[in-house]
């Protein structure tokens, strides 16, 4: 099974009809990577049924102008999601993309019923300065993009009394991590948990804070047995890995990973992708923050 065989077998039941599972979190993520400016609301007051959503976005859609297999993947997601029980008449709102100087940002909420949302942040799209970003995390924190998303989180939710998962995929994920770790405690309070789906890790002293001690217990941290993006930083050692149809850097991409029934199928790290985790570990004790921010700037130079 993967993602779509999934919606075709549950996409008629409620969430009070089935629980929320790892596989909504990952659909979800995937629909922060969408174009909805001038579709959906900067601010929660005028919500749009999912169903509304995708009737907008594809009376605009242009098949040819979508090169990112990424966006490709959420595009079919939409598509067929839009006319389900599941996820037809979940609300959204509190849409966000900003790309201004070398940053890019995307945020999503979802509605999953009165009591619980889903704040979706977007992982890397085409853009370098989304890349570039990437990379700035080996020596730089936060990051703008960072910044934003704890920006999101708190300016978003400080009054309402829903529960909140967070989550993302690539960068998404990483941004979910922090915007939980730095959130106000009343919203913290909300946080019932954080997805990190082969999203970076954190820098040596952030990863031993304070901050995220008080998060840890929430964070779902899945990876897939290929992962190069997860392994990056200093992350727990208590991650799932989940089985990719792909091998190498395919296996980022969302669409691989194969779901057995309501969740995805276990498996291991790859045996070089350990050797690869360790070698990360070994750069950056190795390596000053300056020397990682020279090397940074040369390369996109």
């Amino acid at each position: 099974m993967n993602l779509f065989s999934f919606i075709d077998k549950y996409g008629c039941y409620t969430f009070d009809e089935f629980a929320f599972t790892e596989v909504d979190n990952i659909i979800f993520s995937l629909l922060s990577y969408l174009e909805f400016e001038g579709i959906v609301s900067r601010n929660r007051y005028n919500p749009k049924k999912l169903f509304t959503v995708g009737e907008e976005y594809f009376k605009s859609y242009n098949k040819k102008e979508t090169k990112i297999l990424t966006v490709r993947k959420a595009i079919k997601v939409l598509r067929e999601i839009k006319n389900t029980r599941r996820y037809g008449d979940l609300l959204l709102y509190n849409y966000i993309y900003d790309t201004s100087g070398d940053n890019q940002f995307g945020a999503l909420t979802i509605e999953i019923n009165k009591k619980l949302v889903y704040v979706s942040f977007e992982g890397t799209d085409h853009l370098i300065s989304g890349w570039k970003e990437d990379f700035m995390m080996s020596y730089m924190f936060p990051i703008l993009s960072q910044r934003k998303a704890i920006d999101y989180i708190n300016r978003n939710f400080i009054f309402r009394r829903k529960k909140i998962i967070v989550g993302g995929h690539s960068k998404g994920g990483n941004l979910a991590l922090v915007a939980g770790m730095y959130a106000n405690i009343f919203i913290r309070n909300k946080i019932i948990r954080i997805y990190n789906n082969d999203g970076p890790g954190l820098l040596k002293e952030y990863f031993e804070s304070r901050e995220y001690a008080k998060v840890k217990n929430k964070l779902v941290f899945i990876i897939p047995n290929y992962s190069f993006v997860g392994i990056l930083l200093y992350h727990s050692s208590d991650y799932i890995v989940v089985r990719s149809a792909k091998k190498g850097a395919n296996a980022h991409d969302l669409h691989t990973w194969v779901v057995n029934d309501k969740s995805f199928m276990r498996t291991e790290l790859d045996k070089y992708n350990k050797v690869l985790e360790s070698e990360i570990i070994n750069w950056l004790k190795k390596y000053t923050r300056e020397e990682r921010k020279r090397f940074v700037f040369s390369m996109f130079d």
